[in-house]
């Protein structure tokens, strides 16, 4: 009599454990490459090249005041040197954050476009949860059919 109600109790345990595992095998689980649908964006392209070409005309002024320094420098002229070093490191400075500005307001929409049309895919097919494999340690591994990167393509027009 005393056997039924703990062998009742380890069943329902066991039940009360693998309920939650099966429940939760039932996610839909998927992955991206937001890379790969980056790289293929033509606006991204556009974006690449403003930031390249800010930096090209930039690359000339720096290319100067590098020039100014050196000559200063060999000619043993070590006040001229520091003012031009300071100067260099200055503008340098202003230059990279200038471009991190650019970059951002330039990239940021770019991404955010990628990300809602990730989120809408997922949500269009059901997935609770996308992982991005655009980096090899995000993801281990992930079916052909779990990949949604060509459905997010479709998405973008891409």
């Amino acid at each position: 009599m005393n056997y039924f109600p703990r062998a009742f109790s380890k069943l329902l345990l066991i039940l009360l454990v693998l309920i939650p595992l099966k429940s939760s095998s039932q996610k839909k689980i998927g992955h991206v490459n937001s890379q790969a649908l980056l790289d293929t964006m033509p606006e991204m392209q556009i974006a690449k090249s403003k930031i390249d070409s800010i930096g090209k005309a930039y690359n000339k002024q720096l290319q100067q005041l590098q020039q100014r320094y050196e000559i200063a420098y060999n000619e043993g002229d070590d006040d001229e040197a520091k003012r031009v070093e300071l100067r260099l490191y200055t503008f340098k400075n202003a230059v990279d954050s200038e471009i991190e500005a650019k970059s951002e307001v330039l990239f940021k929409p770019i991404r955010d476009k990628v990300k809602k049309a990730i989120q809408d895919v997922a949500a269009e097919e059901g997935y609770d949860l996308i992982l991005d494999n655009a980096y090899d340690a995000i993801v281990v591994y992930g079916s052909k059919k779990s990949d949604i990167t060509e459905a997010v393509q479709k998405k973008l027009g891409l």
